[in-house]
């Protein structure tokens, strides 16, 4: 499933892998000027190559290197000759690509291996200098844009909701938490999410997202210190885990986020992936 929708110069590819007519996840990438900013899954790749082929566009910059973020770019390549720029850490990664597990297969698909290039401190989108900001958390790769003239901020997946309940196991809160109070220094106008589309008012979204995470860090702190396990603690905080939990054998689930915020209470951090 491919939707396409416009705001000013950006216009947005919101993109689903679909069964029986209806969409799992969603994400969504954007193009400005004659550049794309991520481009999606593997399983909308083809419909990708379709709508960019009628689009003149020429390259595709990225902010990490998932699976929903990278997996057009082998179709995009072959098909169209387009460029792949993204940061040094996340060519490494796409010029190599690891077997997801399962369930990111069946929602996304696999994505191909690609040559990129890597792109410095400025990366050149349109006719602007948009500068590539080091947010990892979420990813080790990851990597905002910025625009300093109209504080324009494609946020691939760092700030994704005010109020996030689910993680992988690989993402560690306080990494994620520093990031986002480096997105408040940047002061930007609105904020353009892979799945939240656009956000206005921005910094007061990521204060709220902020806010939801050190407030959720203190009573799992406080319940932890009574005796609680994180499960009771996940329960008593934020309720039952839905299907991804058990779709993903507990690698994306709420009580994920409370063992990686009580980590952060006591100090602790984790690799990412």
């Amino acid at each position: 499933m491919l939707e396409v929708s416009t705001h000013g110069e950006i216009t947005r590819l919101w993109m689903a892998r679909s069964f029986g007519g209806r969409s799992l996840h969603s994400v969504s990438a954007y193009l400005l000027g004659d550049t794309l900013i991520d481009s999606g899954c593997p399983a909308t790749a083809d419909e990708l190559v379709d709508w960019c082929r009628r689009h003149d566009v020429r390259r595709v910059v990225h902010t990490h290197h998932h699976e929903d973020h990278t997996g057009g770019d082998a179709a995009l390549v072959a098909r169209l000759g387009l460029e792949i720029w993204a940061p040094a850490a996340t060519v490494a990664i796409v010029g190599s690509f690891y077997r997801l597990p399962w369930y990111r297969r069946l929602v996304w698909g696999q994505p191909q291996s690609v040559a990129a290039r890597p792109f410095g401190e400025v990366v050149r989108i349109g006719d602007t200098g948009f500068r590539a900001i080091p947010t990892p958390g979420h990813a080790a790769d990851h990597h905002c844009l910025f625009d300093p003239e109209r504080r324009w901020l494609f946020s691939g997946d760092l700030f994704i909701s005010s109020r996030v309940t689910h993680v992988r196991r690989s993402e560690d809160a306080a990494t994620i938490l520093s990031s986002l109070r480096r997105l408040l220094e940047l002061d930007p106008e609105f904020v353009i999410c892979s799945h939240a589309g656009f956000v206005p008012d921005a910094c007061a979204a990521i204060e709220r997202r902020i806010a939801f995470w050190e407030e959720l860090a203190g009573r799992a702190a406080a319940l932890a210190a009574a005796g609680c396990s994180p499960r009771a603690i996940r329960r008593r905080l934020l309720g039952s885990e839905g299907a991804m939990m058990l779709l993903s054998c507990g690698d994306f689930s709420k009580t994920n986020l409370i063992r990686s915020l009580l980590a952060m209470a006591g100090g602790g951090a984790r690799a990412l992936v």
